[in-house]
């Protein structure tokens, strides 16, 4: 029973004793001005009022990261469009990826092909071109 209130007078003791403390400003043979504890013997020191506040750095983090929110939200608002965009770019491949597909197969299937734009047959040269270029829209929209 005894022992919390030994401690808690102790602790009282301890916390106050910052409080008490006088600390001096004077100006120092060099012209400097000084803050101290201990007045200098035979020089005229003021006695500073010290009042003890809270953590002073908390006010300029809390300062600091009002911006760095703001970055973070529009790093975050960013991320989320791209991921957007990086999805829409993905259905876009696979679409393009099957058209290819069907293309080269009907290509390849088909012994008679309409030219794009009219309506003459292609010749074997002509239909050996476009079997190429199916082939390398294939390799292009699937291969990514």
């Amino acid at each position: 029973m005894k022992s919390p209130a030994i401690l808690s007078v102790l602790v009282a003791c301890v916390l106050s004793a910052p409080v008490m403390a006088e600390v001096y400003q004077y100006v120092d043979a060099n012209g400097k001005t000084v803050f101290s504890d201990q007045p200098p013997p035979g020089s005229k020191a003021k006695q500073v009022n010290v009042r003890a506040y809270g953590p002073a750095s908390s006010p300029a983090k809390a300062v600091k990261s009002a911006p760095q929110s703001e970055a973070d939200k529009k790093n975050a608002e960013i991320s989320a469009e791209n991921a957007k965009v990086k999805e829409q770019n993905k259905k876009v491949a696979q679409e393009n990826c099957k058209r290819a597909r069907e293309n080269q197969a009907a290509i390849q299937q088909n012994g008679r092909i309409k030219m794009p734009g009219s309506n003459a047959l292609a010749s074997d040269s002509q239909r050996s071109a476009l079997l190429q270029q199916a082939q390398q829209d294939v390799q292009n929209w699937c291969n990514q």
